[in-house]
């Protein structure tokens, strides 16, 4: 993979900037409400990523990924409005719980493979659905979802006005999720994965168990998806249904499309992008200068999926690396014209 010797001292720039725009106010980023817009779109960036664990790294096309991370959200809510115990230890069981239920969906789903295996994935995606939807035992809250106790967390996360410590919590979670993810797909287990993806049959000669491997994938990335739930449930203030909507994995594989698979960031730029251009076309929507375009035109317009559909396209027309990899043929291209 092509890399730039500037990569990461850029990197840490730009995360110092991000880190220190919201204690200024005169920048946009010093506003609440864009605030908030990024705060979501950071976790849906460290979910993409997550999900890229699964299908950019270890060639696993799961659609039950929302499963993972939905448990996060409405595990650690149930156990914080009921005060089983303090809200940082419902995090960590939450994520307990996910990487359990990985573990067991994951030992029946990896004896498939390919369209079946997929499949499987989905079905188990979709009994989750359906379990958080019919109130399960009283405590899912049904299609209204349960609102957070907001008197059991820390009170630096309540109030339009400390809408800069979500931000942070969410830069924070998105961070570490990246760390996690690029110490694993670094080490040696994350090369397997990635002889995985490439050619399962030469592993096997090797003498080694690509079921556990596949698994220790499917576990490590339900885990991190588990602890953005949780930070989830913080930005938004409630477990709804929609997070265990089938909807979200698919639109995880967008995000991964869009960004460019097996680069890490661009998983990540993939996510923020999606999630901040759907949050800014609906608003959009709701001017009234949006109001005088001819029906024609605004209807089909208002639908952000359509316009990020058409996106998608293309980008798999034009450009199948997505966002990243034009970037690396770009600058593939910059360095040959640099050459004698």
């Amino acid at each position: 993979m092509l890399r730039w010797k500037y990569s990461r001292p850029l990197l840490a720039l730009l995360l110092f900037v991000l880190a220190i725009a919201p204690l200024f106010a005169g920048n946009p980023l010093g506003k609440p409400g864009l605030q908030q817009t990024m705060a979501v779109a950071f976790l849906w960036g460290g979910l993409a990523l997550t999900y890229d664990l699964l299908f950019g790294f270890t060639g696993l096309l799961s659609f039950g990924h929302a499963l993972y991370f939905a448990t996060g959200v409405y595990v650690s809510c149930i156990l914080i409005n009921h005060q089983v115990v303090p809200w940082w230890l419902a995090a960590l069981i939450a994520m307990a719980v996910s990487s359990l239920l990985a573990f067991l969906v994951g030992a029946a789903s990896l004896r498939t493979s390919g369209i079946t295996f997929a499949m499987v994935t989905l079905a188990f995606g979709e009994a989750g659905h359906v379990i958080v939807n019919r109130n399960f035992f009283n405590l899912t809250g049904g299609e209204n979802g349960i609102a957070l106790d907001a008197t059991h967390i820390p009170q630096i996360w309540i109030g339009v006005v400390n809408t800069k410590y979500i931000y942070w919590t969410a830069l924070a979670a998105l961070i570490f999720t990246y760390v996690v993810i690029w110490w694993v797909t670094e080490s040696s287990a994350g090369r397997v994965f990635a002889a995985l993806r490439d050619n399962e049959q030469r592993v096997q000669v090797l003498g080694l168990n690509t079921q556990h491997f596949k698994l220790l994938s499917f576990v490590i990335s339900a885990a991190l998806a588990a602890l953005l739930g949780f930070v989830m449930l913080i930005a938004a203030g409630s477990a709804a249904p929609r997070f265990a909507d089938s909807g979200v994995t698919i639109s995880l594989l967008l995000m991964v499309v869009i960004g460019g698979a097996v680069t890490r960031w661009g998983a990540v730029l993939g996510g923020i992008f999606y999630s901040f251009a759907s949050t800014r076309m609906q608003d959009l929507t709701q001017q009234e200068s949006f109001k005088k375009i001819p029906h024609w035109i605004g209807g089909p317009i208002a639908e952000p999926a359509l316009l990020l559909g058409l996106i998608f396209i293309l980008i798999v027309m034009f450009s199948p690396g997505g966002l990243s990899g034009a970037y690396y043929r770009l600058r593939l291209k910059a360095l040959s014209h640099k050459k004698p």
